[in-house]
C-alpha cells in the first residue's frame, strides 16, 4: 500500500484532522478511554522567499476521559511534532503559554464552563534526544507522600492544573514487534520503504491492518498519497524547512547551547548552595557539641 509520510506536518495534520482517527491514536498512546474529543488547531508561520511558507501546527484537543477508577476528567491534550532539534525551545514556550489560558468546556447540560484544564503533552520527534533512551517514553506524574514514603491515590485540582504528564516518541528509535495496538499505530511513522531515492514523501506500508482504526488511518494516508495538491505542498514544506535552517538554524543552535549553559550553571549553583548548607549544618552541630562539653 502506498501512503503519504506523516513525518511531514502537512500529512500529520491531514491525518489528525479526522476526529475519529485522532481519538483512536491519542487514546492508544495515553492508554485511556476517550469519551469525547474536540479539535482545535493553532499554527505559526515562517514566510520564506517567493511562495515558500513553513507552517508549524500545534494540534490541541479538549478531551473527556473516563477514569479507570471511575468518573470522568476533562484534559487539554497537546500534540506537537518536529523534525528540528531546536524546536524544543518552541515546545517549552508553547506549553508555558497554555498554562496562562482558560479553556471552554461544553458541559452535559449544554452550558459552557471556563476553567484551566490539566495538560497532557505528546511529542513526535523526527530526531533523537538521546540514543540511549527508548523510542516511546512516558513521563508519569504521580502523587507521593514524601514523609510516609507511599503513593497517594487522591488527586487535587490545584496540582493537576500546575503539572502535567508527557509522552515523548523518538521516531528514529522505534523498534516495533507489532504485538500491541500502540506498535501498530506507531508503525506508520517508521522511516523506511521510500518510493523515491531522494524523497521521503511517499512510502510503501508493508503490514496488513488488523483492526478498523488501522484501516481508517491507512485509508487517510493512502488518500493523501494520491492528492497532487497535497504532494506539491510537501515539496514546499521541504524547501521551506531547508530555507529556515539556512536562515535561523545556526542562531537557534547557539540559543540552545546558551540555555543549556544557563541551566547547567543554575544546577551548579544549587549544588554549591546545598554543599554550603550542609557545611553550615555541620558547623552548627559541632558548636552545639562544644557547648554541651563546656
Amino acid at each position: 500500500m502506498l501512503i503519504a509520510n506523516p513525518i511531514y506536518d502537512t500529512v500529520f495534520k491531514y491525518l489528525m484532522e479526522n476526529i475519529d482517527i485522532a481519538k483512536g491514536i491519542i487514546s492508544t498512546i495515553i492508554d485511556e478511554e476517550i469519551v469525547t474529543i474536540d479539535f482545535k488547531a493553532r499554527e505559526s508561520v515562517f514566510k520564506g522567499q517567493k511562495e515558500l511558507t513553513l507552517t508549524v501546527y500545534h494540534l490541541d484537543f479538549i478531551a473527556k476521559i473516563r477514569r479507570k477508577e471511575g468518573g470522568f476528567k476533562n484534559v487539554l491534550i497537546e500534540l506537537q511534532k518536529s523534525n528540528l532539534p531546536y524546536d524544543i525551545l518552541r515546545f517549552r514556550r508553547y506549553v508555558g503559554e497554555q498554562y496562562k489560558k482558560v479553556d471552554e468546556i461544553l458541559l452535559d447540560d449544554g452550558t459552557v464552563s471556563k476553567e484551566p484544564l490539566p495538560i497532557i503533552t505528546i511529542y513526535f520527534l523526527g530526531f533523537y534526544i538521546s540514543n540511549t533512551l527508548p523510542g516511546v517514553i512516558k513521563v508519569d506524574r504521580r502523587y507521593i507522600d514524601v514523609l510516609a514514603g507511599k503513593e497517594i491515590e487522591e488527586q487535587n485540582d490545584f496540582i493537576e492544573q500546575l503539572t502535567h504528564d508527557s509522552y515523548v516518541i523518538q521516531i528514529p528509535g522505534l523498534q516495533l514487534q507489532m504485538k500491541t495496538q500502540l506498535e501498530w499505530v506507531l508503525s506508520i511513522f517508521k522511516q523506511e520503504n521510500f518510493i523515491e531515492e531522494d524523497s521521503r514523501r511517499l512510502k510503501a506500508y508493508e503490514y496488513e491492518p488488523k483492526d478498523e482504526l488501522m484501516r481508517a488511518i491507512l485509508r487517510q494516508l493512502e488518500k493523501a498519497a494520491g492528492d497532487k495538491e497535497l504532494l506539491r505542498t510537501l515539496e514546499l514544506e521541504e524547501m521551506a524547512e531547508r530555507e529556515y535552517e539556512n536562515a535561523f538554524g545556526e542562531i537557534q543552535r547557539k540559543m540552545m547551547k546558551q540555555e543549556k549553559a544557563i541551566i547547567e550553571k543554575d544546577k551548579a549553583l544549587e549544588e554549591k548552595d546545598k554543599a554550603l548548607g550542609e557545611k553550615d549544618k555541620y558547623i552548627r552541630e559541632l558548636l552545639e557539641k562544644l557547648d554541651s562539653k563546656k
